[in-house]
């Protein structure tokens, strides 16, 4: 709370950023809507009253009625996702609340009419909609509908308008942590698939047993992920970031040495709790190795070229591989 506080405290005053794209689909032109947006009173806060999990449109934006004059706005409220970066390397998802009060070209943007629907082909980018909501005095609130065009897109004059506004943080939520601060120390991602569970999964078509060996001559990096309990039931398990580090040059070679005495593996159909994955250090390509540190106890490697070779990890590189 202290940390969210003070940034709150600290945010100034900032430009509107621009919501990435998200998933595609076909936009479609809508029928007009009549009435007014409907007020609601007591504005809270967009955590609350305007949540965000994901970068996705409003669902109700392109389909609420108009705003018309009977709701004399004076404050425009846009909820933001935006990534946030702390000094010790942290990511954190953020919806922050950005206030502006010079309404002027806003309001004028969005009293503008729909324009025809197009016959023509539409693109098929997912449209940028704000999260915006209008307050009044009394601190009642609207979500307005926004014009659009003949694809049924938001007008390029309410998004510039959006853009345009000079907003004042009064909030900001952490919605999830995106990366930790161990994690970006480490150089390892937060969160990372269990390719061994996701290649093994299929009877009929298993990776071939052999040997493996260590990624590349480069400097080498172990990360260690732990698989929670309901993410051992999905088709592709995903393990969330334990440990990691680059890997000192005498074990480094304890490793290769272990590497090389592992025999072909053994069926087995569990799925492990924890596994490592190991990749050259910068990141350049290259084989990456996966190793199960419980249960099945399975190494696998992924090379660049050529299929995927399974072996049976024993307990010397399960140990050089432990924090």
């Amino acid at each position: 709370m202290a940390v969210l506080t003070g940034l709150a405290a600290c945010g100034g005053i900032r430009p509107v950023a621009e919501e990435p794209l998200g998933r595609q689909e076909t936009a479609q032109p809508r029928t007009a809507t009549t009435g007014t947006p409907k007020v609601r009173s007591g504005w809270t806060s967009c955590a609350v009253d305007a949540p965000m999990e994901f970068s996705v449109p409003p669902p109700e934006a392109l389909t609420a009625p108009r705003l018309g004059i009977d709701f004399a706005a004076a404050t425009a409220v846009h909820c933001q996702l935006e990534t946030k970066k702390r000094a010790d390397g942290r990511e954190d998802l953020v919806l922050t609340e950005g206030r502006a009060t010079d309404l002027t070209a806003l309001l004028a943007a969005l009293r503008l009419p729909d324009l025809t629907p197009t016959p023509d082909l539409c693109t098929l980018e997912m449209p940028w909609v704000p999260n915006l909501l209008l307050l009044d005095r009394q601190n009642r609130w609207v979500r307005p509908g926004l014009p659009v065009t003949g694809c049924g897109k938001p007008r390029a004059e309410v998004s510039n308008a959006v853009r345009g506004l000079r907003l004042t943080t009064v909030s900001e939520k952490v919605v999830r942590q995106l990366k930790s601060a161990g994690a970006a120390a480490s150089g390892c991602q937060q969160d990372w698939s269990d390719v061994i569970a996701a290649e093994t999964r299929d009877p009929t078509a298993p990776p071939r047993s052999g040997r493996v060996s260590i990624p590349s001559p480069a400097p080498l990096r172990v990360c260690v992920f732990r698989v929670p309990a309901q993410e051992q039931q999905t088709a592709q398990p995903t393990g969330t970031f334990e440990y990691g580090s680059v890997l000192p040059r005498q074990r480094r070679a304890a490793i290769e040495r272990a590497f090389a005495a592992l025999l072909p593996a053994t069926r087995c159909s569990a799925v492990a709790e924890r596994f490592a994955v190991l990749q050259a250090a910068d990141v350049t390509g290259g084989d990456v190795v996966y190793v199960e540190l419980d249960r099945c106890r399975r190494v696998l490697t992924t090379p660049v070229y050529g299929p995927p070779t399974l072996a049976q990890a024993n307990d010397a590189l399960i140990a050089l591989l432990e924090k």
